[in-house]
């Protein structure tokens, strides 16, 4: 039979779990990696994702239950940032405390220097 794109994802975790829900509903799901490379000629090289496909005659169900699948999952966005603080963290900042050691450790250089010239 022929198969039909019923949606296209560029996250292969979320068409692996589309592809469960699908199949628990008894649709027979196919999935299909623009990425792979390993069939050339079979894959659209134009797409970077993967898509799902379906027999014609359950086109709709499946997509009614993909509807249902995304619907019900938590939007997910990129991390927000906590605001910055007003009041810089206690102890030194900057570049400073390696200028500090620096200084020390060159003083105790010229002391060792001094005590061992003879």
């Amino acid at each position: 039979m022929e198969t039909i794109s019923v949606y296209e994802t560029d996250d292969e975790v979320q068409a692996l779990a589309l592809q469960e829900a699908l199949e628990s509903e008894g649709i027979a799901a196919v999935l299909i990696s623009h990425r792979d490379t390993a069939y050339p000629g079979i894959t659209d090289r134009q797409r970077h994702g993967t898509e799902i496909r379906v027999e014609r005659d359950q086109v709709e169900k499946a997509t009614q239950l993909i509807e249902e699948f995304l619907a019900a999952q938590p939007v997910e966005g990129p991390p927000v940032a906590p605001p910055p603080d007003s009041e810089p963290a206690p102890g030194l900042r900057g570049p400073g405390w390696l200028v500090i050691t620096l200084l020390i450790l060159t003083l105790l250089g010229v002391t060792a220097y001094i005590l061992t010239a003879k």
